[in-house]
């Protein structure tokens, strides 16, 4: 791979090239922010050495947001002529791994050295996710939304889960899901069985807590005819029901004790038996468990078995309560207010500002379950829950706006494709102006690229007063 170099001055380039080279490194210096831009466009580019001083760009800081959206796991290294601390943290804002002043140019070829190793795993990562694309793609072909339909967000943490979970539906490991109550845990084991293998298999939520203990075997594992008084004929259980598919155990925690060892052997052995008969059956399903509570603590205190935990926590994911992406508060109200609309025919409009301003105004308990609530009530014209309307703010003034701000803006790029020219003529402010704010609120106009665009109507006299 090759590393691609940009500096102003023409000794200092060849300079820089000779002790890239004798560093034993494949390096392509380049005259212009239009030749780096090119090279990096036809992926010619391992990892980007570029002075921030470049002619005709804005201190260098523009290029390296335009390298960035062109690829976003592209490795990039600045070169800055002054050891300015607010230039270097604007750079990495921007994408840059490294920033190197005069006096640590020496460490110039071991930084590219980090750079391309970073970017050979990258790519490496990227074929995993290219794999998992093409099982989202063909979850679309079968009527199955796609992974963004299903779990909604920007929050850099539930972009994340997204590729986590196309990952991992590929493959047959049990997973345990972990999160408050109403953050969408079925929708995660959802999206594990409907964007890999199993999707044309059934897929059978069971809750723990909702079923008696005297019949929590039987509804499990099945059972022969004559087992126990009542049991006219054989009945299929849940684990058996599922062949081939996937079985979401939620509220796992409340299982009964005597419950768990059997879940344990069955997940150990792979094999299940009905209750009163004999016959092993071969244990085929994928086994999603979800819980709200601290299993491991549930465990030490002797109310969980400590080795069904360590059985069933292979891999564990966490999603973040709603509180702590306030962010993705307005796109999920405006989806849940139109699906609202559509199911009770009430005609299509726009949420209001101040209504959303005060839904992200909340420290939303119940997460998006009830979220979502609040919102068909504001929709179908009831009042608001006692106390939403009036209760005190848990953000600051300052907060509140910038984080309605920031949502302006990404609802803006989503529309625009990601296109920060699009946007900022959009919301009629210079380009500068909004390079800055993605900078300060670290906004990567890249992710919106390939995400489906959003009709969302954007409060224009607000946002763009805001802006100025």
């Amino acid at each position: 791979m090759n590393v691609i170099l940009l500096h102003h001055d023409s000794q200092q380039r060849s300079e820089l090239a000779a002790q890239l080279r004798e560093g034993g490194l494949d390096v392509q210096p380049v005259t212009s922010s239009d030749d780096l831009l090119a090279a990096v466009a036809c992926g010619a580019a391992g990892a980007v050495v570029t002075d921030l001083d470049v002619p005709g760009v804005h201190e260098g800081m523009e290029l390296l947001s335009q390298c960035r959206a062109i690829d976003p796991q592209l490795s990039l290294i600045a070169l800055c002529a002054r050891n300015d601390a607010a230039t270097a943290v604007e750079a990495v804002h921007r994408g840059a791994c490294d920033v190197l002043t005069r006096e640590r140019l020496p460490r110039l070829v071991l930084a590219c050295r980090q750079a391309l190793r970073a970017r050979e795993i990258a790519l490496q990562a990227r074929g995993g996710t290219d794999a998992a694309q093409d099982d989202d793609e063909k979850g679309a072909e079968a009527g199955i939304p796609s992974i963004q339909a299903m779990l909604r967000g920007n929050h850099p943490a539930i972009a994340r889960l997204r590729q986590t979970l196309l990952r991992l539906a590929r493959i047959e490991t049990d997973v345990l899901v972990k999160a408050e109550t109403g953050c969408g845990k079925e929708v995660v084991a959802r999206c594990l069985h409907d964007f890999g293998p199993r999707r044309n298999k059934r897929f059978v939520a069971i809750n723990c807590g909702a079923i008696p203990e005297n019949i929590f075997e039987s509804e499990l594992f099945g059972h022969e005819a004559g087992a126990f008084t009542g049991a006219a004929k054989r009945r299929i259980g849940k684990l058996e029901h599922a062949a081939g598919g996937t079985v979401f155990l939620d509220e796992i925690e409340s299982m009964p004790m005597s419950m768990q060892v059997k879940l344990l052997r069955a997940l150990q052995q792979r094999t299940i038996e009905r209750v009163g008969g004999n016959e092993p059956i071969r244990l085929t399903c994928r086994v999603v468990a979800a819980t709200k509570d601290d299993l491991l603590a549930l465990a030490r205190t002797g109310r969980f078995r400590m080795d069904l935990y360590y059985r069933i926590n292979v891999i564990e994911l966490d999603m973040p309560p709603l509180r702590e992406r306030r962010g993705d508060i307005p796109l999920l109200a405006e989806s849940f207010a139109r699906e609202a609309m559509r199911r009770h025919g009430v005609p299509v409009a726009d949420l209001v500002p101040d209504f959303v301003c005060r839904l992200m105004a909340r420290d939303w308990p119940g997460n998006v379950r009830e979220l979502r609530n609040a919102v068909e009530r504001h929709v179908l014209g009831m009042p608001e829950h006692r106390g939403m309307a009036d209760e005190p703010a848990t953000q600051s003034l300052p907060q509140l706006v910038a984080s309605f701000e920031r949502m302006v803006i990404e609802q803006c790029l989503r529309m625009c494709g990601g296109s920060v020219t699009r946007a900022s003529e959009a919301l009629s402010v210079p380009r500068k102006t909004l390079y800055d704010k993605l900078t300060r609120f670290s906004v990567d106009p890249a992710t919106f690229r390939s995400e489906v665009p959003v009709s969302y109507a954007v409060p224009g006299d607000t946002a763009c007063s805001m802006m100025q």
